[in-house]
């Protein structure tokens, strides 16, 4: 129920972007799905991050709304996008999980009497113009902090679980995949070496040899992940890994509903950077290691009710919680060189052995 007592019928989820930040997003919709079994829920997301959400059983409309380039392509966005959410019906509530102008200018565009959004440092910019009803969050993960927009709603949540979808074709995309280079019921230990931030990224040769000690003391070969313009890299890395004495393939170049497909059938264990590809399999219950540089764990580690995670951070670097894209403490790619590879293999050992 709204402030008023009244259960809201039609609720508008505004996430845009990026992918990790849209999964973080997704106890919120688990929640008011559960609490409002028969409300129409739509989702507002650019067309990246929106592939996970196709098909979502959860979810009764999605809209990918465009990054414009320009203002001729940004005006034409928002007057397609006013209309789409307008032919849907009238909105009661839309509720602002990002906390920029941009999403704040989507609530509006919703025409929702109610628009929810953040209070304090998590409304950026001007956001807070947009917004009817400000909350403030004391939860200190963002998982939980959007659990807790949904306060106004009468929605108190506490599990936080996140419903991520392969589709059929996805699962079979993978099959035929593991047929054809005879990794069928094989398990890997899935990395995800890359990110688009240089303050998310550990050295690589240390991940070379932890996968080489991964392989020895395990027996999981390194199923090497990676995203558009990345397969020159994984390859590289590929041969590395082989020639320290471990085993190493590259992955197929997978959707984000294929990797999601790929992680189900073959991941035995994940590792990676503050990215979506990590959150996703935190969230799919994979064993995870997290590593963060420029961002901060005590926010964003991937604390989904089913999770089971180590998250490592050395905050004694300058640039550790600072969001920072670049550093100017650090040579790029060097943020998380606090981060020992006996930790690393420390919180592999924690997971696999426990």
């Amino acid at each position: 129920m709204n402030d008023s007592g009244v259960k809201p019928r039609r609720i508008l989820i505004v996430k845009l972007s990026a992918v990790g930040d849209v999964v973080h997003a997704l106890p919120a919709l688990n929640a008011l799905r559960t609490c409002f079994p028969e409300a129409t829920i739509g989702w507002v997301a650019h067309p990246g991050p929106a592939s996970l959400l196709e098909g979502h059983p959860q979810l009764d409309y999605l809209y990918k709304f465009p990054r414009p380039r320009g203002v001729k392509e940004a005006l034409s966005s928002v007057k397609n996008l006013r209309k789409a959410l307008c032919d849907a019906g009238p909105w009661d509530v839309a509720i602002d999980f990002q906390g920029l102008t941009k999403s704040g200018l989507v609530s509006w565009l919703s025409g929702a009497r109610q628009r929810i959004g953040f209070q304090g440092a998590a409304s950026r910019e001007v956001n807070a113009l947009f917004m009817t009803t400000r909350v403030p969050t004391t939860a200190e993960s963002v998982i939980h902090m959007n659990l807790q927009l949904l306060a106004p709603l009468g929605c108190h949540a506490t599990e936080a679980r996140a419903v991520l979808i392969a589709h059929e074709d996805d699962r079979e995309y993978i099959r035929r995949w593991a047929e054809d280079f005879g990794f069928t019921g094989e398990r890997f230990f899935v990395l995800d070496s890359f990110a688009g931030w240089e303050t998310k990224r550990w050295p690589r040769a240390r991940w070379v040899r932890v996968a080489a000690e991964v392989h020895k003391q395990y027996g999981l070969p390194t199923l090497l992940f990676h995203g558009p313009g990345e397969q020159e890299e994984a390859h590289q890395l590929a041969a590395e890994i082989s020639d320290s004495g471990g085993t190493a393939v590259v992955a197929p170049k997978t959707t984000l509903r294929q990797y999601i497909a790929l992680l189900e059938q073959h991941a035995a264990l994940m590792a990676g950077g503050d990215t979506g590809p990590m959150h996703i399999a935190a969230a799919l219950g994979i064993p995870t290691v997290a590593l963060f540089g420029s961002s901060c764990s005590r926010r964003n580690a991937p604390a989904f009710s089913n999770a089971r995670f180590e998250a490592i951070q050395d905050f004694s670097q300058p640039c550790a919680g600072t969001f920072w894209r670049k550093c100017s403490h650090h040579a790029p790619g060097h943020c998380m060189d606090g981060i020992t590879e006996a930790e690393v293999l420390e919180a592999v050992a924690r997971l696999l052995c426990s």
